[in-house]
């Protein structure tokens, strides 16, 4: 009987294991891997998130599916913050914790026959899918440089790996690239013909994550703020070890690796944190909500409270 019941004990200790475990997990949602999320990995791989105690997965998924991924609680967080406020506007309970960079990073990549954005009118733009942030981000750029986007055809290429390699064949007139992509093609003699840095201001990329999981788990989440943050400040603060890195984890040279960390640095934001008014000038302008989408204030949208904490 003895026996049995150190076996039974046994048994309970390692079931509680497994759920302390399973709960230290955290899942990062994130649509494609490259420089522009570069924190996240970078945290994982320097052991930022293993130092809180954390074990965080990073899945690279559809931005329009973290949305639903995070509301089921499948997945903890994601990096998607534009899609996230237009979520909420459509009553999804989801909230913005940090965001990390006040402009997106894509740029308007074409070969050497397109002159100007102009050019493109009656052309094929690729982006990951529209509707998407480098749909919005393309939406931008040609309307700022003049461009009827009504005579614009956006391809829907699944992601911006294969919108560059589409650029590449001919198949698309131009593309919409983040970093590294858009250094190997200007490498490759193609174009940049426009950057949403230099026609807009909006948050862009961050950690996202629902209501309930802010009831529910609010150490990890805080956990996993903390490593981000120290992450991202690495980043900011050490230019020649993330150089170093992006060339190595990225497999790319030094000169792209250069030129995409300046890209990231230029638009890093201090500690995740986007002023209030411009967040609020960003939702009166670029993400202002359509006709049949509720309003959300900034308070409704974005909480630092748990960020600001950590500073």
């Amino acid at each position: 009987m003895r026996a049995i019941r150190y076996l039974l004990m046994g048994v309970t200790v390692l079931a509680s294991v497994a759920s302390s475990n399973a709960q230290d997990t955290v899942r990062i949602a994130v649509s494609v891997r490259n420089v522009v999320l570069m924190p996240y990995y970078f945290a994982k791989d320097k052991g930022y998130f293993e130092k809180e105690g954390l074990r965080a997965e990073i899945i690279q998924i559809r931005s329009n599916l973290q949305v639903a991924g995070v509301a089921s609680g499948e997945l903890d967080f994601m990096s998607g913050v534009g899609t996230a406020i237009d979520a909420m506007r459509k009553g999804a309970p989801l909230k913005v914790l940090a965001v990390l960079y006040r402009a997106p990073l894509f740029s308007l990549v074409s070969g050497r026959a397109i002159q100007s954005p102009k050019d493109l009118e009656g052309k094929k733009v690729g982006v990951s899918r529209v509707g998407s942030e480098s749909h919005n981000a393309a939406v931008w750029m040609l309307s700022k440089n003049g461009v009827d986007v009504r005579k614009i055809t956006f391809i829907q290429t699944g992601s911006t790996i294969v919108s560059m390699i589409g650029l590449q064949q001919q198949s698309l007139d131009a593309s919409v690239l983040s970093p590294p992509f858009t250094g190997e093609m200007v490498v490759q003699g193609f174009k940049v013909l426009a950057k949403t840095s230099d026609v807009v201001e909006s948050p862009f990329n961050g950690m996202a994550t629902s209501q309930e999981r802010l009831r529910n788990r609010p150490q990890a989440i805080r956990r996993s703020l903390k490593a981000l943050l120290e992450s991202y400040r690495r980043i900011r603060q050490d230019r020649a070890s993330s150089i170093d890195y992006i060339r190595n984890s990225f497999k790319v040279s030094e000169r792209i690796a250069e030129n995409s960390y300046n890209e990231i640095r230029d638009v890093m934001l201090d500690d995740m944190i986007m002023p209030e008014d411009r967040l609020k000038k960003a939702l009166e302008g670029p993400y202002a909500r359509s006709e049949n989408e509720k309003s959300v204030s900034i308070a409704e949208a974005v909480d630092y409270s748990i960020l600001r904490s950590l500073r």
